[in-house]
């Protein structure tokens, strides 16, 4: 009798990490689905001779980057016209909450970043936008 009862209380704290890891799993699955979805049409343009080389998943971040074949970060960083280039950027990441692979993200903690680097892998910088400020899709 007194054994079944820690039976009980095992198969109880199973069904709960269970469900616990399920949430877990259900935040990576729809990250490593949507870089599934995402990296299937890579490498593509992005924009001015850009390439988005790559997309990744980095813990609760959907990663994308974007290589300029040409750029040097150092120099660019140091232009006077950087900030204004890096406040762009962040304005059209936006456009990421449009693609379907990023729908089942929405409103989740997810948080889909750019990551601009040059020829050699250099940061020039990144743009980062949580998923749940991306507008939810009418229904």
């Amino acid at each position: 009798m007194h054994l079944r009862g820690w039976t009980r209380i095992v198969r109880f704290a199973l069904v709960v990490g269970a469900m616990a890891l399920t949430g877990c799993r259900g935040m990576q699955g729809k990250l490593e689905t949507a870089r599934a979805e995402t990296a299937s049409t890579l490498p593509s343009p992005y924009l001015d001779g850009l390439v988005t080389e790559s997309v990744a998943v980095d813990g609760d971040r959907l990663v994308f980057l974007v290589r300029s074949p040409d750029g040097d970060a150092e120099k660019t960083r140091a232009h006077p016209r950087f900030r204004a280039l890096r406040e762009s950027e962040q304005q059209a990441m936006t456009e990421l909450c449009a693609l379907p692979a990023m729908q089942p993200l929405i409103g989740t903690d997810a948080v889909l970043v750019r990551r601009f680097v040059d020829r050699d892998g250099a940061l020039f910088f990144e743009s980062i936008l949580p998923a749940r400020e991306c507008a939810a899709p009418p229904a």
